[in-house]
């Protein structure tokens, strides 16, 4: 499989298809970004190529009928259902049966076919979908295997570079981004996931509490930095080739709740949620009762969204559980309680969320809980020595992973990207991470396997 953290893909794959796009005359230019988003999705998983290609042109074929027939409500309903349970089917699949029959990206291409749809029958999409617009859409391969969930809005926004100082400076804009984010998954996200391994093999009932706290920070790092690297690689690529920068990750960490927190992390797939489910059942416009289900409902599918495994849905609903807290009990506080409690929220419980997130056998989450919190059996240093050793390794990197929680660090790059100690600075980052690359075995991005 390749992924953009790949050397392949770096050396290869990009500049081949950068080369060939603006070589292509203007006009025809979607296909060859097309061509390119299929090969990409190819090469990274050939078996269930079809499956893609498949849901695409029906996709498009219902989107088709729908733009100009009578019966929208009726079309859009049996093609969301078509789309749901094609990923319900395959999530089956590839937990019960063989992970391997879970086609890369399905999570994603799906919401984006599913939003794709209900802006058709809302009357968001003005022209009728050509097939080439709405299959480079559906297939576009810096979004295809783990998003961000790009709206068809921002797909129309496309500018195309047309001078040559016009094309070098986006091209030289998107990979500055592109490689901040690498860097945050080759040096930072893959070394702490080390630290994660380490702790599993040692066995979760044998580590001591002070280890156990250590992993669940090393982990809430890991995972942020891992997805916000692709997600900002993601946007660069995007940037390349004329297409606005996607803002999934906005310092999610800064937020004084959890219902903050999640409009603020995975950006996308949040607004995605509030449009296309929350927002169509009633929102908060009909009651208390009626809310609370209507989030409840949002964080059930967005559990099983990730995961068909009792941990998914049990995150699910316990941060469900935090929101309705936070929304009817922690709102009504004074203000500056109710700013600490937001805050413990969201740099105590959300950890400890990521916890349950990350370990699908119940007997070995209960083990790493009675580690975190050691009021039965045995004592807080099971092993005394274990904290020590591992900060002592990764302890660095886990100074380095808070210090990007801060939101003014990486404003500073965002706001000076373009000064000439900056680029100087991004060069000699690419750099490092080529080495690094270069040195190790591929680590794929985490949301790869949803």
């Amino acid at each position: 499989m390749i992924n953009f953290s790949d050397l392949t893909f770096i050396f290869r794959f990009l500049p081949v298809f950068l080369i060939a796009y603006y070589l292509t005359p203007i006009e025809f230019r979607m296909f060859t970004l097309l061509a390119g988003s299929l090969t990409f999705y190819a090469i990274g998983d050939l078996r269930m190529f079809p499956v893609l290609l498949g849901a695409v042109f029906v996709n498009f074929l219902f989107a088709r009928a729908m733009h100009s027939g009578t019966k929208k409500k009726m079309l859009l309903a049996f093609i969301v259902f078509l789309d749901a349970v094609m990923l319900v089917e395959f999530k089956a699949l590839s937990q019960f049966v063989d992970s391997s029959l879970m086609p890369i990206g399905i999570s994603f291409y799906v919401f984006k076919m599913i939003s794709f749809q209900a802006d058709v029958y809302l009357g968001k999409v003005k022209e009728k979908p050509g097939f080439l617009q709405t299959a480079t859409y559906f297939t576009l391969f810096p979004q295809v295997v783990s998003g961000p969930i790009m709206r068809f809005s921002d797909f129309e926004r496309h500018r195309e570079n047309r001078t040559i100082l016009e094309i070098f400076e986006r091209i030289e804009d998107g990979l500055k981004f592109f490689t901040v984010g690498l860097g945050m998954k080759v040096l930072l996200a893959d070394h702490l996931a080390m630290l994660w391994k380490d702790i599993g093999t040692i066995g979760y009932e044998s580590i001591s509490t002070p280890l156990a706290w250590l992993g669940a920070v090393a982990y809430s790092l890991e995972l942020y930095l891992d997805f916000w690297g692709y997600s900002l690689m993601a946007a660069g690529i995007g940037v390349m080739i004329g297409f606005p920068f996607i803002m999934n990750f906005d310092h999610p960490y800064a937020s004084r709740s959890v219902a903050e927190f999640y409009r603020r992390w995975h950006a996308s797939l949040g607004s995605w949620f509030r449009d296309y489910v929350y927002i169509p059942l009633g929102g908060s416009r009909k009651g208390t009762l009626r809310t609370i289900f209507n989030l409840l409902v949002v964080w059930l599918i967005t559990g099983f969204w990730h995961g068909v495994t009792l941990n998914f849905i049990l995150w699910g609903v316990l941060i469900f559980f935090i929101i309705i807290c936070e929304k009817y009990i922690v709102s009504k506080l004074p203000g500056v309680l109710r700013f600490i409690i937001g805050k413990i929220n969201v740099l105590v419980l959300i950890p400890l969320t990521w916890v349950i997130f990350a370990i699908s056998d119940s007997v070995m989450l209960c083990d790493y809980f009675k580690r975190l919190f050691p009021f039965f059996g045995a004592g807080i240093a099971v092993n005394p020595g274990d904290f020590a050793k591992n900060i002592g390794i990764y302890g660095y990197l886990i100074v380095i992973g808070i210090v990007l929680l801060f939101p003014k660090v990486y404003e500073f790059f965002e706001n000076h990207r373009r000064n000439f100690i900056v680029t100087i600075l991004v060069f000699v980052l690419f750099w490092a991470c080529v080495y690094s690359l270069s040195n190790a075995a591929g680590n794929p991005f985490m949301y790869f396997r949803f």
